[in-house]
């Protein structure tokens, strides 16, 4: 036992005295990333269902699509040698997605409706361990670097009361309701929605302008696969006598889809170094 921690403490200082002949920028090699990202869901648009989502105009949906998401990163990292970094990136991106009009909802036996719904905003989470490297002659945290990680990105439906129609087929009625109404409630169960947990594959291309001795301005790409089984395969209409779970199924199927086809990011922001 005495001798793995002293094989421990003999690597780690090791470790330290190598790491001291490779300075940072200006000897500093600890560095915080802030960044804003955005992107436009050209492919979720193109490659999602056919028809428009619909957005709230006072007490009307009107015809929309999803055109810009944005979210945040913060990334902490340390320089091991000049052309090799570790870091963690965490943050979250917002979004908004559509459903098709949904024609299976049913209330009683009688009843049969389809459903307009307001587009419905999406936050999800990252958290990703990354390892950044450059060319041998680079001095990290400054310049051009690549950037590899794999971590995990959990995506939950925000909960507000959303604007969305019913037409009602057994009497040619196309009335709006909020969620607040008791005959017909708003669609989406929230007290059953799940998180959409992906896997995430990410490389960024990233680079870092010095403006003063501790401060940079930092922008370039992301892009990320999400890996994971499809969402609710065979799920079954009538389980748990509730006819909202299948709509519900539906938008976490439609998150999920949507995060498969964003993947790509542009990100500005600026990089601490001390």
């Amino acid at each position: 036992m005495k001798s793995n921690i002293l094989l421990i403490v003999t690597l780690f200082i090791t470790f330290l005295t190598y790491s001291q002949k490779n300075n940072g920028y200006y000897g500093k090699r600890f560095f915080i990333d802030i960044e804003g990202l955005g992107n436009y869901p050209m492919f979720s648009n193109i490659f999602g269902y056919a028809y428009n989502g619909y957005a709230a105009q006072g007490k009307t949906l009107v015809p929309k699509k999803d055109n810009f998401n944005v979210g945040f990163r913060l990334n902490a990292g340390f320089a091991v040698k000049r052309n090799l970094g570790l870091s963690i990136e965490f943050g979250q991106d917002y979004s908004s997605i559509y459903m098709n009009e949904y024609d299976n909802m049913y209330f009683d036996y009688s009843t049969y409706l389809s459903v307009y719904h307001e587009m419905i905003d999406v936050k999800t989470t990252v958290f990703i361990p990354k390892l950044e490297f450059t060319t041998s002659k680079a001095l990290l945290p400054m310049g051009l670097s690549h950037q590899i990680g794999f971590g995990i990105a959990n995506s939950s439906i925000a909960e507000k009361d959303y604007l969305y129609r019913y037409y009602d087929y057994s009497y040619a009625l196309d009335t709006e309701n909020y969620s607040t109404n008791d005959t017909y409630p708003d669609p989406i169960n929230f007290d059953k929605a799940q998180k959409v947990k992906k896997f995430v594959l990410l490389y960024a291309l990233n680079m870092r302008t010095p403006i003063t001795k501790s401060l940079m301005f930092n922008y370039g790409i992301k892009y990320t696969i999400n890996i994971g089984k499809k969402q609710n395969e065979n799920y079954n209409i009538y389980s748990g006598g509730d006819p909202t779970l299948m709509y519900t199924k539906s938008v976490e199927d439609a998150i999920a889809r949507h995060r498969g086809f964003s993947f790509m990011n542009a990100f500005v922001g600026l990089t601490f170094v001390f």
